[in-house]
């Protein structure tokens, strides 16, 4: 098993407006952004597994239902590795990549908040990381950014003074995040020796001096973050 797929989904989507609201579960048409992430990995030729990092068991419990789904209704199944999640995105990922198979050469760190990832664009970059050893899901800027100087967060609306920055080198990071599992392990334990915060893999990678390909799928690859977002992920399923 060389090709392992590490399923976030212990998140507790703080920003989401209901509080009692799993954002990975709730209804998107007749299926959730779970079970969309966890078909897309196992439908991918390239990856061999999954491990899933889950919330707490009751989260569990309704994830192992959603993968049972899925074997099922595409007749191919993983052995899935559940393993529970960490205080931050960083501490999760440190306890999937511990508990991957020995013979695990990559890892593709997926957040199941981005459902729309596609089995296709999966096994692409499964094609790309063998051969530059990390690569990630992402999108250039292309809106006008600005620098806000001393803003005053208690008045949003006082004037302040802006500057404008440099886009044609700015890109958005998203998942998958796929990286030779050695690497990011190097970069794990620099994070926690020199207790960095770190929010994504490309951020450890960057810590070891690790250069990484940039692709673009050229589709939608949004992430749940607030309830408004149902209806554009609607939209795109339908």
């Amino acid at each position: 098993m060389k090709h392992i797929a590490i399923l976030l989904a212990g998140g507790k989507g703080t920003r989401m407006n209901d509080e009692g609201m799993d954002k990975l579960l709730h209804p998107i048409k007749n299926t959730n952004a779970f079970q969309l992430s966890y078909r897309a990995f196992l439908e991918s030729s390239i990856i061999d597994n999954a491990v899933v990092v889950y919330r707490e068991t009751e989260q569990k419990d309704l994830l192992l239902e959603q993968i049972e789904l899925a074997h099922t209704n595409l007749n191919r199944a993983f052995k899935p590795i559940l393993v529970r999640g960490g205080i931050e995105r960083k501490d999760s990922v440190a306890n999937a990549l511990a508990n991957c198979p020995k013979t695990c050469k990559f890892v593709y760190v997926h957040d199941c908040a981005r459902p729309m990832i596609q089995a296709k664009t999966i096994t692409e970059l499964g094609t790309i990381v063998q051969e530059t050893g990390a690569v990630v899901i992402a999108k250039p800027v292309h809106d006008t950014l600005k620098q806000i100087q001393n803003h005053n967060t208690a008045k949003p609306l006082s004037p302040c003074h802006t500057r404008s920055v440099d886009r044609s080198k700015l890109w958005i990071m998203e998942t998958p995040q796929v990286s030779r599992k050695d690497w990011l392990e190097h970069g794990m334990k620099l994070v926690k020796k020199e207790k960095v915060l770190t929010t994504d893999e490309v951020s450890v990678l960057e810590l070891i001096g690790k250069k990484v390909s940039l692709f673009n799928p050229n589709y939608p690859n949004p992430k749940i973050t607030s309830s408004a977002d149902w209806p554009y992920l609607e939209f795109l399923l339908s």
